[in-house]
């Protein structure tokens, strides 16, 4: 029977297909009607169903969606939970969803509504305050699994839109981190390897149910496996997968697998799969310890570079990325992104709801980004099993962990909201998403609002992200660096010129302010790329010793009092302003033995000659300049 279903023509929407792979294969019936309603239809014909919820978010059911989207008309979606037991015997968390579909024309847009509780309000469904979600939106929110979210009103979707400034977590990024899923065993067909007393040479299994929000801690194994057993059942399944990406990249080295070292071994980001969006909390992520094994009720990732394949790879070895991995375990158990994920989850936190969410890529220069694995790393090493961890994090040891509640719910309340900025939330899209946590203690949800509000950008941050808007102008200039050459991608001396240029422009005009890390569109940079150019301290106070130096050197002590160094956060990012306020002396700047006046008109900066100079300075300073 599963075969027929599985082959036969009128059924071809029921096994989804992402990048070429077939993914959530099981057979369900309520796909299978869903499919067969359509089938039935005349062109025009009209249809209505009343099925589980997972027509509209399952992987499993992705291609049920890509038909309905591409060959009919949605005309309403309506969910539902059965809080009032609607259907007797189901549980009262179960959603269900009322389908109704034209089979003509494709869907753009249609009418939804989540998670109400009482039909009577179908009476008056679709109207026009019913919330739109637009079809090209879901397909960049979940451009695997074309999943729909939760919206329940405009401000979902304007929230959502935002965060897709970033890449979804999935997406290969080179130059980067990126980050692999993986499950290990499974609690059904690998247990034959699970023994119910510890021993010696036996690895505890950890269940997705014994670890909570930055703890392994939250319950007892159940099940050990021998070390030896389990690691040739990972060790034949590793092979495989090298054998494979050796043969795709026509390697032929040996493989030596004394040298394997697998995952197991190391620290690992862990996240529970069985979870609701009606929960207290639905994404559910912390560290593992080593030597620990895992059911397929807890989702693994971890962290790497890219893999370059020469004769010396490193093919036993995902060169993971600890510091990186406490950075993701500490977005991931955000106010933030839990809204977002609980938009589409039903049961299960499944890997394509994970890899297509929007991730900032940060890294060690990143603003935000230390202060952000430090808060984590002392919520996470708490006891002498993640001493490695706290010692490669600057952290010393367990010891330095905080296991005090009031100084953990701190802790937590900070990474949240400096998280919240990460994203770029005003005040009132944080303050909605905090509500839509219902079971949370209102103390947690007002102390990560006051931690919002005390990691708030300043006013003169403020200031500076509206003149970039305004855009460049007679007292304003973009530059994207100062020191790293963007289209060449390295280090250019050169561009030091160009600041020089720049601020004695304004000197000798009416002021202005030099941006840096902003370019010629406006559009924020950051600085991250300068930093890395020094060979030490690689931060903002490397970055401005270099600037007071350079200004210094070209321009003269005395010109001191009139220029000013400031950083500012914009769309998390670091820029540089230098301030110029009108020089009372005109300024020349001498290159290769010669003198040059630059001057800033309009949107540019201009090179005098020497007859426009000295005409200029009769008539901005009264009186007539030396020859240079």
């Amino acid at each position: 029977m599963s075969t027929f279903y599985r082959s036969a023509p009128q059924y071809k929407n029921q096994i989804s297909v992402v990048n070429g792979k077939k993914s959530g294969t099981d057979i369900n019936l309520y796909k299978l009607f869903t499919e067969q309603c359509f089938n039935l239809l005349r062109p025009s014909g009209e249809c209505g169903i009343v099925i589980p919820s997972g027509i509209y978010t399952d992987l499993g059911t992705k291609q049920l969606r890509e038909m309905l989207f591409s060959q009919t008309k949605i005309t309403g979606l309506f969910c539902f939970e059965n809080l009032k037991m609607i259907f007797e015997g189901v549980d009262s968390r179960f959603k269900f969803v009322i389908l109704t579909f034209e089979k003509s024309g494709t869907t753009q847009a249609f009418p939804t509504a989540f998670m109400r509780h009482d039909v009577k309000e179908l009476k008056h469904f679709p109207n026009r305050d019913s919330l739109e979600v637009n079809v090209p939106l879901i397909r960049r929110l979940s451009p695997d699994s074309l999943s729909v979210m939760e919206f329940k009103n405009e401000l979902d979707i304007q929230i959502a839109k935002k965060m897709l400034k970033f890449p979804l977590l999935g997406e290969k990024i080179d130059g980067t981190w990126n980050i692999k899923l993986t499950n290990e065993f499974h609690m059904t067909n690998d247990s034959h390897l699970f023994r119910q007393l510890p021993a010696p040479n036996r690895l505890p299994l950890y269940e997705g149910k014994m670890i909570h929000q930055f703890t392994n801690q939250w319950g007892q194994p159940k099940y050990w496996l021998d070390e030896a057993e389990a690691k040739e059942g990972l060790l034949n399944n590793r092979l495989r997968k090298i054998k494979k990406l050796f043969k795709e990249n026509n390697i032929t080295q040996d493989i030596d697998i004394d040298e394997f070292k697998l995952d197991y071994e190391s620290y690992r980001l862990a996240f529970r799969d069985v979870a609701r969006n009606t929960d207290e909390r639905t994404m559910i992520s912390t560290l593992l310890s080593p030597n620990v094994f895992c059911p397929h009720t807890m989702s693994l990732g971890q962290v790497f570079q890219d893999i370059i394949f020469d004769d010396s790879i490193q093919y036993n070895n995902r060169m993971t990325d600890h510091i990186q991995l406490t950075y993701l375990v500490a977005v991931f158990n955000s106010f933030i992104i839990d809204y977002l994920i609980r938009q589409k989850v039903t049961a299960h936190v499944s890997f394509f709801f994970v890899e297509n969410l929007p991730i900032p890529r940060l890294t060690e220069n990143d603003l935000y980004f230390n202060e952000i694995v430090t808060r984590a790393a002392k919520l996470i090493c708490i006891t002498p099993e993640f001493d490695d961890l706290a010692l490669e994090i600057g952290l010393g040891s367990h010891h330095n962990g905080v296991s005090d509640p009031a100084d953990r719910a701190k802790l937590r309340a900070e990474l949240d909201g400096m998280i919240a900025h990460l994203y770029g939330l005003t005040e009132d899209e944080f303050s909605y998403i905090l509500t839509t946590f219902p079971l949370v203690k209102d103390e947690i949800k007002k102390q990560a609002l006051a931690a919002y509000h005390t990691y708030a950008p300043t006013t003169d941050d403020l200031a500076i992200k509206q003149l970039i808007q305004q855009g460049e102008g007679h007292h304003l200039e973009f530059k994207g660096s100062g020191r790293w050459n963007i289209a060449k991608s390295q280090y250019t001396k050169d561009l030091e010129k160009v600041i020089i240029k720049a601020i004695a422009g304004f000197l000798n005009a009416d002021g202005g302010k030099l941006l840096i890390g902003v370019n010629d569109e406006g559009m924020i940079l950051g600085l991250s790329n300068d930093y890395n150019t020094f060979n030490k301290k690689q931060n903002k106070d490397s970055y401005e010793l270099w600037l007071r130096d350079l200004l210094l050197q070209k321009l003269g002590n005395n010109l001191s009092p009139l220029l000013t160094i400031s950083f500012h956060l914009i769309e998390n990012k670091e820029i540089c302003c230098i301030t110029a306020k009108p020089s009372p002396q005109r300024i020349f700047i001498t290159e290769d033995s010669k003198k040059f006046f630059y001057l800033r008109s309009g949107n540019s900066t201009r090179t005098l000659s020497l007859s426009e100079t000295i005409s200029y300075c009769e008539k901005h300073w009264s009186k007539s300049p030396s020859a240079p």
